[in-house]
Formats: structure tokens, C-alpha cells, sequence
């Protein structure tokens, strides 16, 4: 179990306010395991509630409905109940009733943007509370204009001026902070993570044929998956053109299984239409709670997006099962889950030719050391649990009480 020195008194209790904009899936088991965490009173403010409500999302293009508990094992407010867009949002004026009200020790942001993030740092600066940050933070996702840059950086380091610990995700994330001027005293660390335990509970219990069986795909063949929203910037097109290049690997076939939705269906569907219709499959958007089926029967999962991948969480997800991932070199995680050959391998973004020669590359090296990769991967994912991350964050928050960070 996660602690924090137990407290001699009630005024020695951490009080730690996270504020975010909404409840996300992804870090809400970080809450919850937090909040478990003795000498540690947990609060988190949420500017809005729509995502327990359900909302249309416009890159899945339908509505969305989370079936899994978003609230539970945790104390939470919401601020709102619209979506935050970038401006001035209203809400703010109520978070400092409810900070104030709740008398943090520290409070954990988890983002530059939207502005919300902003109003919450000016409210902590005028209660007095230090502020650590837990972001999707990299200077890798896209290529940026010399004055896009310039401005970025400008409005960052005054932003980051104001924050005491800076939570690094992974490798990109210290390094961008590192680039800014955050001296290495000042950053942590708090791997970005799923819920960890949503997802060994469905590797546990996993049973292999039942989706191959269902597509009628081969036992033998190689099925290499795409999950997530097919938008441009993910760049599922690419992934269609490398699997058009590649022949029988030794008489099997190879199958292309989409699992998400999105404005790039149509086309997908179509460029997949003629020869290769019998071989990609679209199951549509599924919810986490039965994403293990899918994960069960892939051999290997491809990311090749080409901008504004932060992260890729859905790697994360794969690794669990023991999946090698094939991810672009916009990939945010990349430097962290993916050592090539090892767990999988890393190409040049929009490059069909190259992203070919990784699948079968990989497609082979499992033909010969599966079990040694796939207990790589799982071991490499383990280290990006709920668990380190809350446990990061605890120690960063013990580091503020007993000596907030320096200033450079």
C-alpha cells in the first residue's frame, strides 16, 4: 500500500485538491488509489461533469456513454455541467470558494490548457497553495513555425513560473520541462497509466479465438490492430497502404482490424473495398470494459499517428496483454514502451513503405520468441501503472510539506 508518514495530528494531514476539467477515464483510478493513501486527504474539483453524463464525441462521431464508474472510491465537486472550451470559463469564480473552503496543503493541475488550468494556478497563488503539474507535456507531437514557438515558449515559462513540482509522464515530458528552464530538482516523476486493474482483470480471464472466430480470420494468420478515433491525425490510412504491401508471410494471411470510429470510416472502407476487403475488418467504437477480446487475438497493434500524439495510451493498453506496438515517431510514449525489437518498434511518421517492413519484421521475430516478447511487454507496461503514478504524485506532495521545491 501507498503512504505518506503518518500524520502526529490532524493539522499534520496532506490536503491534496486535484483540479481537472472533467472526469476522464484514464485518470480517475489515479484518484481513487490516492485516495487510499494514509496522512492524505484527497479532493478533486472538477470544472465539469459531462463525460459521467454522457456527451457526443466528435472524433468517435457518436455519443458516448461510459459505462464504467468515473466517481466512485474518491471525494469529487463539480464545478459546471458544459463542456470547457478554450475561453474564459465561469466555474472558475466557484473553484475558489471550494479551494478555499477546503484548505489544501498542495493542489495537483493537470494541464497549460484549457484557460481553466490558468484561473486555477491564479486562485492557488492568491490562497497560497503551491502547485504541482501532471500534464501531457512534449515538444515532439508536431513541427511548429519559428514564431508559434517562440510565443508557445513565452506563455509557458510565465506559466511554469508559477508551478513548485512538475510531475513528468515520461521521457518527452522531462525533457520538455528541462528545455524550458525547470531545473531537475524541481520534476518528479508520474507515469502516465490505464486502469491497470480494469485491464488485468480482462488478461486474466482472457480466451483466445473468440474475435477470430466471430471475423472469420484464421488462427494461424497475423492480425495487426488499429485502436483508436479514425481522424487524419492518427493516420489510419497509412496503416492500410503499409498492409497492402505486404504479401502471404510464409501462407498466412494477415488481417487489419480497426477497432474505433471516426470521419475517416468511409474512406477507409473504401480503399479496402476491393482486394483487400476480406481481410480488414471495422468493429467500431467499444468500451473499455470489453476491449480485452480484441487485444486477446492481435499479434501486434500499429500507432502511426502523425500529430498531436502526446502520449498513445491505447500502448499502454496493448502491452498489457503482451502485445508488441509499431508506433510512429509522433508517438509521444515511444521513448518509454517501445525498444525496438525488444517490445516492438518505431518508424518514421506517414511512412507506409517503412511501417511495412516493421510489421513484418515483427511478424517474424514473434514467429520466433513470442513468449520472450510478450513477457517483455507486459513487464515494460507494469512499470506505467496506477499505482507508480499515485504514488509519484504522493511523494511529490510529502516533498512540498517537508521542503517545497526550489524555484530553479
Amino acid at each position: 500500500m501507498l503512504t505518506i508518514s503518518p500524520p502526529d495530528t490532524v493539522e499534520n494531514t496532506i490536503r491534496l485538491a486535484v483540479v481537472a476539467t472533467h472526469p476522464i477515464q484514464y485518470q480517475c483510478p489515479v484518484w481513487r488509489e490516492l485516495s487510499q493513501v494514509p496522512g492524505l486527504v484527497l479532493s478533486v474539483f472538477f470544472g465539469s461533469d459531462f463525460s459521467v453524463r454522457g456527451y457526443r464525441d466528435s472524433g468517435f462521431g457518436q455519443e458516448i456513454f461510459w459505462t464504467i464508474p468515473l466517481l466512485d472510491g474518491y471525494q469529487s465537486q463539480s464545478l459546471g455541467s458544459a463542456q470547457i472550451r478554450s475561453g474564459l470559463f465561469f466555474g472558475s469564480f466557484r473553484l475558489w470558494s471550494q479551494l478555499r473552503a477546503f484548505r489544501p496543503t498542495a493542489c495537483l493541475i493537470n494541464g497549460y490548457s484549457p484557460l481553466f488550468y490558468w484561473h486555477a494556478v491564479a486562485v492557488c497563488w492568491l490562497l497560497g497553495v503551491p502547485v504541482m503539474m501532471r500534464a501531457e507535456t512534449t515538444d515532439r507531437d508536431r513541427d511548429r513555425g519559428l514564431i508559434h514557438r517562440f510565443v508557445r515558449d513565452v506563455g509557458l515559462r510565465v506559466f511554469y513560473s508559477q508551478i513548485t513540482c512538475f510531475l513528468a509522464i515520461g521521457h518527452n515530458s522531462r525533457s520538455h520541462y528541462r528545455r524550458l528552464g525547470v531545473g531537475e530538482s524541481r520534476i518528479g516523476f508520474a507515469p502516465y497509466c490505464v486502469d491497470t486493474a480494469l485491464f488485468e482483470q480482462q488478461y486474466q480471464l482472457r480466451k483466445k479465438g473468440g474475435l477470430r472466430a466471430k471475423l472469420c480470420i484464421p488462427l494461424n494468420a497475423v492480425v495487426v490492430l488499429f485502436s483508436g478515433k479514425l481522424i487524419p491525425k492518427k493516420d489510419p490510412l497509412t496503416l492500410l497502404r503499409a498492409i497492402q504491401k505486404i504479401p502471404l508471410l510464409e501462407s498466412r494471411e494477415v488481417h487489419l482490424v480497426f477497432l474505433g470510429d471516426g470521419e475517416l470510416r468511409p474512406a477507409l472502407e473504401r480503399a479496402a473495398a476491393d482486394a483487400l476487403h476480406k481481410s480488414v475488418h471495422f468493429l467500431g467504437f467499444q468500451p473499455q470494459e470489453k476491449l480485452g477480446e480484441t487485444y486477446t487475438d492481435a499479434d501486434i497493434l500499429v500507432l502511426p499517428s502523425v500529430v498531436s500524439e502526446t502520449w498513445g495510451l491505447v500502448v499502454n493498453e496493448a502491452m498489457q496483454f503482451g502485445l508488441p506496438c509499431i508506433v510512429s515517431d509522433r508517438v509521444g510514449c515511444g521513448p518509454d514502451l517501445v525498444s525496438d525489437g525488444q517490445t516492438g518498434f518505431i518508424f518514421p511518421h506517414g511512412d507506409a513503405g517503412a511501417l511495412c517492413q516493421k510489421i513484418v519484421a515483427m511478424a517474424k521475430l514473434l514467429d520466433a520468441q513470442r513468449e520472450k516478447i510478450q513477457l517483455a511487454c507486459r513487464d515494460r507496461a507494469s512499470s506505467y501503472s496506477v499505482y507508480s503514478a499515485a504514488g509519484g504524485i504522493a511523494v511529490a506532495c510529502k516533498q512540498i510539506v517537508s521542503r517545497p521545491c526550489p524555484a530553479t
